[in-house]
């Protein structure tokens, strides 16, 4: 939320307005769904939020909104495990495929406002929200009609809705963002469902976010008599990202936990305090003699929050197994805890990206209500400063496919880099005589470049390296830079340092396993220096040739 664009003017909806489900296709989608059809309830629902689509005015004709009940159950299925990986191969597709395509027309279509996708993926307990809804009477849609409290669904069959509904299953947002990134470290089969939902539910609280800032702006503008006051942003600071993160309120614990789920990392302690959200839901279904499950039978055991029940041919009951363990890049690189030396890879890193953004977005507009963008940042760096040094390349280099806006890189390297660098090193409101987070070539040439770590630690020095390179790499993207003395001293002195810095470390190396990790730190360490040589190198030649012309 840029604070100096309350005069901007608002932009129109994306979305199509939307009315309730009339009581008659409801009862269909309700059938449907208690009798588990669930491919019948999809086409139904899909072809109901999609007429009209095609239309040359579709942008002003109503589509027609399930109910959040149904969404909800719907987004179950990308998930749970009866309906994904303890399914039948061949029956894992389909489902997985239309519920996406049915949310993706959802959030493009009607939008998380008009579709009420709040209610839908709300994990509030049900006692609360039906206390809410009694409380509130009545919905208003956009075609000026209202829904009512008889939009509570009736008691359905089946785990989906019942003891399968997240809300019922996870503790919070954060559990469930915890587990997924414990997945994306520990078990391979269950990040390929948690994935897809997570890179959903990150589209719609962005989107619902960029929807309630529109809308706030438009009421503002609408209203004459506050043309001249600041936009108070009534809207958005309801959306659903606050709802999630409700109980933090400046609490600097609560700030820790949620920065924890974002860097889960499949750790004893991490899966200790994100575990799995279905119960068993890693545990695997073996067939005898390759015959299907049968619906309806069940075993002893509950397994992913639902039992199996005894089939007639005993031929036909699964076996519940433990996954057979996958071979991962913790054996490649002989990482001395076990953990991941890349946190799940290219895809867990982007996401979590995606996350650190939204939460930055959000302390730096609501620092009140949420906590302020400095405090989160403190909690992000605990959790980033014990990481490998791949994961945490990964995670602050400024790359094309970077998901973190280049103001949330400088803050958050600035804020690590003084953590990590020796007192003596000068600050930079020192040089630029402001508090903030300025980048410029003196606050590199003086503050960051020349220093090693303020531990001897191979890794820590590593780390230190390849942050004023990405903070080096984004100032060469956005500002002028020019090749001096100083700036090529700086860069060898840092370089010098570093190096010299690391042969003081003492530590046994007790063990090959944290050998060859040093070795592995070493490398980084090396490789990044010589980047900077080259950064060097080419910002002589741009100066040079700068000059020529």
């Amino acid at each position: 939320m840029d604070p100096t664009a309350d005069s901007q003017p608002a932009s129109t909806s994306p979305y199509r307005p939307s009315i309730p489900i009339t009581t008659e296709i409801r009862t269909h989608c309700q059938i449907y769904l208690d009798e588990q059809l669930y491919v019948s309830a999809l086409a139904l629902l899909n072809d109901l939020v999609t007429t009209g689509a095609s239309h040359p005015d579709r942008i002003n004709r109503p589509a027609i909104a399930p109910i959040p009940f149904h969404i909800e159950l719907v987004s179950a299925l990308l998930i749970h495990p009866r309906y994904t990986t303890q399914a039948p191969a061949s029956e894992r597709l389909e489902l997985a495929s239309r519920s996406l395509t049915l949310l993706r027309n959802i959030l493009a279509i009607l939008g998380p406002i008009n579709a009420r996708l709040d209610d839908a993926f709300s994990l509030e307990p049900m006692n609360a929200t039906r206390a809410s809804r009694r409380g509130r009477n009545t919905t208003d849609y956009d075609d000026g009609s209202s829904g009512s409290d008889e939009e509570e669904p009736e008691r359905m069959q089946g785990i989906l809705a019942n003891k399968g509904r997240l809300r019922t299953c996870a503790k919070d947002f954060w559990h469930i963002v915890g587990w997924a990134f414990n997945c994306s470290v520990k078990h391979p089969q269950r990040w390929q469902h948690w994935k897809v939902w997570l890179e959903y539910m990150l589209d719609v609280l962005e989107a619902d976010y960029t929807e309630r800032e529109r809308l706030d702006r438009k009421e503002h503008a609408l209203n004459p008599g506050t043309l001249d006051a600041r936009c108070e942003f009534k809207l958005l600071r309801k959306c659903m990202i606050a709802k999630y993160l409700s109980d933090v309120q400046s609490r600097s614990s609560a700030a820790r936990r949620i920065a924890r789920s974002v860097f889960a990392d499949g750790s004893v302690a991490s899966l200790k305090e994100f575990p799995e959200v279905y119960p068993n839901e890693t545990k695997e279904v073996k067939f005898q003699n390759g015959q299907k499950r049968k619906r309806g039978f069940t075993l002893d055991r509950s397994f992913g929050g639902y039992d199996y029940q005894d089939a007639d041919d005993p031929s036909e009951q699964p076996e519940m197994t433990d996954p057979e363990p996958e071979s991962s890049q913790d054996d490649d690189e002989g990482n001395l805890s076990g953990q991941d030396p890349y946190l799940g890879g290219p895809e867990s890193i982007a996401l979590r990206q995606r996350v650190l953004k939204l939460l930055s977005q959000t302390a730096a507009d609501f620092p009140v209500e949420f906590i302020d963008y400095r405090d989160l940042y403190e909690a992000i760096y605990t959790c980033m400063r014990p990481l490998p040094v791949p994961a945490f390349s990964l995670i602050i280099s400024p790359s094309p496919s970077s998901q973190l806006p280049i103001i949330v890189l400088i803050s958050l390297s600035q804020l690590l880099l003084l953590r990590l660098l020796p007192n003596t090193a000068p600050r930079p409101h020192t040089i630029t005589k402001r508090d903030n987070d300025e980048l410029t070539q003196a606050v590199l040439e003086q503050c960051f470049m020349p220093f090693s770590a303020n531990t001897s630690a191979v890794d820590d020095n590593a780390k230190v390296s390849i942050l004023i390179e990405s903070l080096f790499r984004i100032f060469l993207r956005s500002c002028p830079c020019y090749h001096t003395p100083d700036l090529e001293e700086a860069i060898e002195k840092g370089i010098a340092a570093r190096e010299d810095k690391i042969r003081g470390d003492k530590r046994r190396k007790d063990t090959a396993e944290r050998r060859k990790e040093e070795e592995s730190d070493r490398m980084w360490l090396t490789q990044s220096g010589e980047r900077l040589r080259c950064l060097s190198a080419w910002v002589e030649q741009k100066s040079a040739d700068d000059d020529h012309d």
